[in-house]
């Protein structure tokens, strides 16, 4: 019998950074050890109670038992639109301009599958969330990595990405609030973008996943920004809006053809979302802004007070803008964030995400989830 070998785009994938930290965790519970996990980004606040008791009822109906459509339940794309021109002041066409996805992260991996053809370049943030790289590879695209640098405070510098590259790449991927370095984009820069992307005739796709995730300023969807609607896709997730992570369910809306080339793949790789969890999400949309306020005041409570503990005790530069996390710069004393993130296992027995793990402009930090509670993160603050 042959060898049965790897395809070499799999090959061409380095170690998943969260496989990886979950072999650690067991490795350590294994030893019935006691650990405190800031490592992956899955809140510890329930989703909202009208999803959990709307899905009881919505899966008892044969209509949520059957295939679901790929387009998915037109009264979830209308819910989807009318809270997003609430939210944004953007209007959406339900019918042409909002697909639902099995998660953010299932339609920022597939989509280069329907425009990227092989040698094209696909441009992603480094450090970036690592999803990007996978979608890049399984198209068999070039990838590029855009430094995201503490001196621009976080933003790629878009005139440094060399002309070679502009000109063949077809994607460019881009995440604000930003995972993991926590940070917001300027309305200016992100005029800038798409002005850039318009000019090179790049594909925008805007992972807008941890809008709601905010303390002092409001993000803004791209689709806010003229002339985005001609280049762009805007991918945002009931994970981080909703705590409803284990839900897999999230959306791309945005130009017509780009979401219709996401719908075409889907088309083929899989039989949509179960439509009990599309009804709860439906239901999230028109009856819980209350509840994003209430999350938001939980993290802003977690950060300040994280933030408060851990900044000039060991840590110098951190930020925390958005999202849940918290992005530091390492102690000087330590080399490489997989060092340090070693010692934090080994003599403190926190597990956190090292910075290179997100590419290699990550290296130098650590990222810290904060979706435990404050007293576990008082105990995380007093072992460092």
């Amino acid at each position: 019998m042959k060898n049965l070998e790897l395809s070499e785009r799999l090959l061409k994938l380095p170690p998943y950074l969260f496989a990886e930290i979950d072999r650690q965790k067991k490795e350590l519970r294994d030893k019935n050890v006691k650990f405190i996990d800031l490592s992956i980004g899955d809140p510890d606040v329930y989703a909202p109670q009208s999803v959990i008791d709307n899905i009881y009822q919505a899966a008892k109906t044969k209509e949520n038992q059957k295939y679901a459509l790929d387009q998915g339940k037109e009264l979830l794309r209308v819910n989807i639109s009318q809270w997003f021109n609430k939210r944004f002041g953007v209007s959406l066409d339900p019918n042409r301009e909002i697909l639902p996805l099995i998660g953010s992260k299932e339609g920022l991996v597939h989509f280069p599958l329907a425009f990227v053809n092989k040698g094209d370049y696909v441009i992603i943030p480094s450090p970036g969330y690592p999803g990007y790289r996978g979608a890049a590879i399984f198209s068999g695209a070039k990838t590029y990595e855009m430094p995201l640098l503490e001196k621009n405070n976080f933003l790629p510098d878009l005139d440094k990405i060399p002309e070679t590259v502009r000109n063949k790449a077809k994607i460019i991927y881009v995440n604000y609030p930003n995972n993991p370095t926590s940070m917001l984009a300027p309305f200016e820069f992100l005029k800038k973008l798409v002005e850039f992307c318009s000019k090179y005739g790049i594909i925008l796709a805007y992972d807008n996943a941890y809008s709601e995730i905010y303390f002092e300023e409001k993000p803004k969807s791209i689709f806010e920004v003229p002339g985005a609607r001609e280049i762009a896709i805007e991918f945002h997730s009931f994970s981080k809006t909703f705590c409803m992570t284990g839900f897999r369910v999230g959306w791309a809306c945005g130009n017509e053809n780009l979401v219709k080339g996401l719908l075409k793949v889907k088309t083929n790789v899989d039989s949509g979302i179960f439509g009990a969890i599309q009804d709860a999400a439906g239901i999230a949309l028109n009856k819980e802004t209350g509840y994003m306020e209430d999350m938001r005041r939980i993290f802003k409570e977690r950060r300040d007070f994280f933030v408060k503990g851990i900044k000039g005790k060991i840590f110098k530069n951190v930020y925390a803008d958005g999202t849940f996390y918290v992005w530091a710069k390492l102690p000087r004393k330590f080399k490489s964030s997989i060092e340090f993130s070693k010692y934090l296992i080994r003599e403190k027995r926190i597990v956190a995400t090292p910075g290179v793990g997100f590419g290699k402009y990550g290296e130098g930090f650590m990222r810290f989830a904060l979706t435990v509670d404050t007293k576990i993160l008082s105990e995380a603050i007093n072992l460092l």
